[in-house]
């Protein structure tokens, strides 16, 4: 409790602070980052939990049959197109936050109050239910139709955060920063949120935040416009209070268990089970890169060094039910996440992270940009950026993709042929006698077969190949594009090969 109290205490000063100021009546965004850069200066405080045991130990069907009660929606009264919802701490979501909300009035505490939830079957006495808090919260949109308040974006758990656009499920999530993700991770979390009350008939929200973890703070504003896309405008102003290796910017993590270019499928009924399929990358240079994720018994790890990206993202590309079959997880409905830096990002690298998992219950993908040389004690560090929530688009990429990466796992040693199919763009308007070609490379193998075709069944280009090496111990990268005089008319596809 006493670790709650001290943040309760410096949001309440900061909260003091500002009403005080006769020509600042309402927070800002740079009061935001002053307290964040404030707060870097003195020893770090860990967030508490609730002292309550029957709320830590909640189970996760219990924590789940706790339902707000839809009365006590946040702005439900003023009829904006925007309301939020809260989650009480309890169960893993035990750290309770602090959340004001933000008007022309002032910023003013969200009260909590435990008559403000049904706690459906769970048997808590009321003296353990005071003893909570909030957790986090969503807001509600009319994404789908008009007259329907959907749930657009969720903000809960350390840093986390995610997003739907029209039409979509829940899968992959975004965070506020990864630090150290193949060491000892550390997880920093939004400690204070600032809910600006939208005007009547907005289409977008803002939201500020307050970071906080063991080695930085940040002030992290977010203007989120949900819809047909959902787009949320990020800046983020970061005070690490130590140097920082491997600091992960704009990261996002989702799940991949096994899909068509993986060799089995465990057992289950369904084909296919991954809430993203691959990592999209769109270099500084211009050229677009493909990797479509993999399963593997060990931990897969794959560096793309670049300087000022121009964007990158964990996409869902396969949108077919039939190669999914499951009505009630609906991966073939799962959204796409795409970063886009805002100003030059400099030299660095995307990284793409996948842990072995053996279910669908683990984020086990995680792909994020770390700036070169890191982050320094006593700097000071800013990113501005957009993700955007979507299903498809024909903008990412511009050019022909690849759709399926297939794989024949024959029992054959330094051996393995690659099946791709190509579509979009202008690959369907060619007619099966165009000049298209195929650039196929093996970095430390050899390529040969190599068979370019239309494929009239899909409306798309087949292009297939035979990748050799006669080193076992070294993994073996492998590029595709095709190509028409020269001229690259799709993405290029790569992967890494373990033979």
């Amino acid at each position: 409790m006493k670790t709650h109290l001290v943040f309760a205490v410096m949001a309440a000063l900061l909260l003091a602070f500002v009403i005080s100021q006769g020509k600042r009546k309402t927070l800002t965004f740079e009061n935001v980052i002053e307290q964040a850069g404030e707060l870097a200066k003195e020893d770090y405080i860990p967030a508490g939990e609730v002292s309550s045991q029957v709320l830590r130990g909640l189970n996760y069907d219990q924590y789940r049959d706790i339902r707000w009660r839809d009365e006590h929606t946040l702005w439900r009264r003023l009829g904006l197109p925007f309301q939020t919802k809260f989650f009480p701490a309890g169960h893993i979501h035990s750290k309770p936050v602090t959340i004001y909300q933000v008007n022309r009035d002032g910023a003013g505490p969200v009260r909590f109050d435990p008559a403000f939830f049904d706690f459906g079957k769970n048997n808590i006495p009321p003296s353990e239910a005071a003893k909570g808090g909030y957790a986090g919260f969503r807001v509600h949109y009319p994404i789908n139709r008009a007259d329907y308040l959907d749930e657009a974006f969720v903000f809960l758990g350390a840093s986390y955060f995610r997003a739907v656009a029209k039409d979509q499920a829940y899968g992959i999530s975004a965070r506020g920063l990864a630090i150290g993700t193949l060491e000892k991770e550390e997880f920093p979390d939004f400690t204070t949120f600032w809910l600006v009350e939208p005007a009547q008939g907005a289409t977008g929200m803002k939201i500020y935040a307050l970071l906080e973890g063991k080695s930085i703070t940040g002030a992290y504003e977010f203007q989120i416009f949900p819809g047909a896309e959902t787009r949320m405008d990020v800046r983020a102003v970061l005070f690490p209070r130590r140097d920082i290796k491997s600091p992960g910017v704009a990261p996002l993590t989702s799940m991949f268990w096994f899909g068509e270019n993986t060799n089995n499928t465990f057992g289950d009924f369904r084909p296919e089970v991954h809430d993203s399929d691959g990592l999209q990358i769109e270099r500084g240079n211009g050229e677009w890169l493909w990797r479509p994720l993999s399963w593997a018994k060990q931990l897969q790890v794959s560096v793309f060094e670049d300087e000022n990206p121009r964007g990158f993202g964990l996409l869902q590309r396969d949108r077919d039910f039939s190669h999914y079959q499951d009505m009630e997880a609906r991966y073939h409905q799962r959204p796409c996440v795409w970063v886009r830096p805002r100003g030059a990002w400099g030299k660095g690298a995307i990284h793409l992270i996948q842990l072995p998992t053996n279910n669908e219950f683990m984020d086990n993908v995680v792909a994020y940009w770390l700036p070169e040389g890191g982050f320094q004690k006593g700097t000071r560090r800013e990113f501005s950026y957009s993700l955007t929530w979507f299903g498809t688009s024909p903008a990412i990429p511009p050019l022909g993709r690849c759709e399926f990466t297939r794989v024949d796992f024959q029992d054959a040693p330094y051996y393995r042929m690659f099946v791709l199919d190509f579509s979009g763009a202008e690959l369907s308007k060619l007619s099966w006698d165009a000049p298209v070609t195929a650039d196929v490379s093996a970095g430390g193998g050899a390529i040969k077969d190599v068979v370019v075709q239309k494929n009239n069944y899909g409306d798309s280009w087949r292009v297939s190949f035979i990748a050799s090496s006669d080193q076992p111990a070294k993994p073996t990268e492998l590029r595709c594009t095709l190509r028409i005089d020269g001229r690259p008319i799709t993405e290029t596809w790569t992967t890494t090969w373990k033979n």
